[in-house]
């Protein structure tokens, strides 16, 4: 039987949010992540970010359903991946992610998910989505939502 051994030392990774997007109704927060500060590789990710946005439900907004969610490009050391996750079922969030280790964007295998960079911001947004949907059932504001984002250090900025 092996023994468990830590290969890498826990590093801060680039955390960056590159916008929001608005796709079929959806509204995107999009965060990218390189574990060494290179820059993204845009082209590379773009079939990835094709499955994932091919696994969001229709219709957008629902009754229980906001149409918002969280895109994380991850730029990792020797696989890429693509985290997919959306505010659903009133207080839910399916993640989904896609992976490529240089032969081709598919869905995470069932010993591939998210991280702990990509937890980093997903618990940010979730801070986010309680403070300004959750907490105020009766007017729920998308809008401060979105305007909410996670920036490494200071925690969420407005």
């Amino acid at each position: 039987m092996g023994q468990f051994r830590v290969h890498h030392r826990y590093a801060a990774r680039t955390v960056a949010y590159d916008g929001l997007d608005e796709n079929s109704d959806w509204k995107l927060k999009r965060y990218s992540l390189s574990w060494d500060g290179s820059a993204m590789d845009d082209a590379g990710f773009a079939a990835g970010e094709a499955m994932a946005m091919d696994a969001l439900p229709s219709p957008a907004v629902a009754e229980s359903r906001p149409g918002t969610g969280i895109v994380i490009r991850h730029q990792g050391r020797g696989e890429n991946y693509v985290i997919l996750a959306w505010w659903d079922r009133e207080n839910e969030l399916p993640i989904r992610v896609f992976v490529d280790n240089g032969e081709g964007w598919r869905p995470a295998n069932e010993h591939e998910s998210i991280c702990v960079w990509d937890l980093q911001i997903l618990a940010a947004e979730r801070d986010a989505y309680v403070r300004h949907i959750l907490a105020w059932p009766e007017k729920p504001d998308v809008r401060r939502y979105l305007a909410e984002i996670y920036a490494p250090g200071d925690g969420i900025t407005v």
